[in-house]
């Protein structure tokens, strides 16, 4: 059977799977992140990090973090422009880190030093913790899902949205077929589970 026309990246052999080889620490962990809650995955891959180096003296090069973004949490991973409505931030009561007012933007990267009202440690911001060489994986259903949502409230043809979403992924996020896949599969390279719902 042929596939939908939607689920033509779906299709055999279209996905990067690179990450896989990059699971190379002595201790490996994934989390699997399907609620923003404040960003929570992000203070558990910093503290995965930071207490392998208090206690053991290793360096971020030792360990491997595989961060897995799906189901409601996928606007974690878009940039800007998908915030900036605000209507993500008011759903998640969610404010900028240097304001304080609901925010118009993506609030788990880009902050600046300083933000009194950031969520997350200086180095433990999504793009941060990307720099550090935290995998970070996206369920393409949930992003197939965020995409319908964008185009009902902005009132745009779904495979509008659809491309608006693929355009604002964070450089660095990997898109895969499902969050359960992408954790499975890391599971499967070794890395333990922890839930950072």
């Amino acid at each position: 059977m042929a596939p939908m026309p939607d689920d033509a990246d779906l299709v055999q052999g279209n996905w990067d799977m690179s990450w896989v080889d990059r699971i190379t620490g002595k201790y490996r962990i994934v989390f699997d992140a399907p609620e923003v809650k404040d960003g929570v995955c992000l203070h558990q891959a910093r503290s995965f990090l930071s207490g392998y180096q208090m206690v053991h003296g290793l360096t971020d090069a030792d360990l491997t973090a595989v961060l897995v973004i799906r189901h409601s949490a996928v606007p974690m991973v878009m940039g800007d422009a998908l915030w900036a409505d605000g209507a993500f931030g008011e759903k998640e009561k969610l404010k900028d880190p240097v304001s304080g007012e609901p925010t118009k933007r993506n609030p788990f990267i880009n902050i600046p030093a300083g933000a009194t009202h950031a969520l997350t440690w200086p180095d433990g911001a999504l793009d941060t913790l990307m720099k550090r060489g935290v995998i970070v994986l996206a369920c393409g259903l949930a992003l197939d899902n965020f995409a319908s949502q964008i185009a009902t409230r902005r009132k745009i043809p779904r495979q509008d949205a659809k491309a608006m979403v693929t355009e604002s992924l964070l450089p660095g996020v990997i898109r895969m077929p499902s969050g359960i896949f992408a954790t499975c599969r890391a599971q499967a390279a070794g890395c333990g589970f922890m839930y950072a719902g």
